[in-house]
């Protein structure tokens, strides 16, 4: 994914950066369990917010342990290790795998197919355990080259796609709460796409490349932050749907706050060059 999906660390207790940071590494271990050390460049914030997600929601039960890594040999840290960051990692390599065949597509990268090839072995052992989400994510990666292929302006049926991929994905299991859930899913899905094509899309306009909102003529600061400012707030209304009390303030750190950090850095990027 793209990494839109984080905390507000200056917005957050200690306590709760510290518990975040158990679930990151908690992810970051089970993907090293999965793929060795190399796992952890699979590692996205996007996927440790679906671990603190599905935690809090059906109390998973993680364990917390004492860890040292490559990263923090000195002295250990706080892991919470358990089914919802195995979820989480599991996802990440179905996602992984398809952005390497993904870039491979676009630009002939001998480096994205490389790191395809090496993941390819595990995400079809992947497929057979989750079938639903696997298939979700190999027909998003299809259907938006069609999309970009046929240069579609339909900015919410293009931006549907990552949404419906997504919310498969956030579908842990089938129960009372897995629509709503696949509804946080599809516009937090949604967003990520758009947010994306929002960064890209003055690069985008130069080089000619695709990107719905170019395409649309749609007034970048005014129109696309609005576009996107819906998209939160759809996310935002179905994840207060879901009775969660665990982990409350770090999602909703990330929900109201996090997801805005990305553009707020390039703002104040550009009061500084006034």
């Amino acid at each position: 994914m793209f990494g839109y999906v984080n905390i507000n660390k200056n917005e957050l207790k200690v306590k709760d950066f510290n518990l975040y940071r158990a679930y990151y590494c908690g992810v970051c271990q089970a993907l090293r369990k999965r793929l060795g050390t190399a796992g952890r460049l699979a590692l996205s914030f996007d996927m440790t917010f679906l671990a603190v997600l599905l935690d809090g929601l059906y109390d998973l039960n993680a364990e917390k342990r004492k860890r040292r890594c490559a990263p923090h040999m000195i002295a250990p840290h706080n892991s919470l290790e358990g089914d919802a960051c195995s979820y989480a990692a599991d996802m990440n390599i179905l996602l992984a795998y398809d952005n390497l065949e993904d870039k491979w597509y676009d630009s002939k990268n001998p480096g994205a197919k490389a790191g395809a090839m090496l993941l390819k072995r595990k995400r079809n052992r992947l497929a057979k355990l989750y079938p639903r989400q696997a298939k979700a994510v190999e027909d998003y990666i299809s259907k938006l080259h069609e999309a970009e292929k046929a240069r579609k302006t339909d900015l919410d049926a293009v931006a549907g796609l990552t949404g419906e991929m997504l919310g498969e994905i956030f579908c842990f299991r089938e129960d009372e709460w897995s629509e709503t859930l696949r509804k946080l899913g599809f516009f937090t899905g949604k967003f990520i796409y758009l947010a994306d094509a929002f960064e890209d899309y003055d690069d985008d306009k130069k080089s000619g490349s695709y990107n719905p909102f170019v395409l649309n003529n749609i007034n970048k600061e005014k129109d696309g932050m609005r576009i996107l400012t819906m998209m939160a707030a759809e996310a935002a209304r179905a994840f207060e749907a879901l009775p969660i009390d665990k982990n409350l303030d770090i999602l909703r750190n990330i929900i109201y706050s996090g997801i805005w950090v990305r553009f707020n850095k390039e703002d104040e990027g550009e009061n500084k060059n006034d």
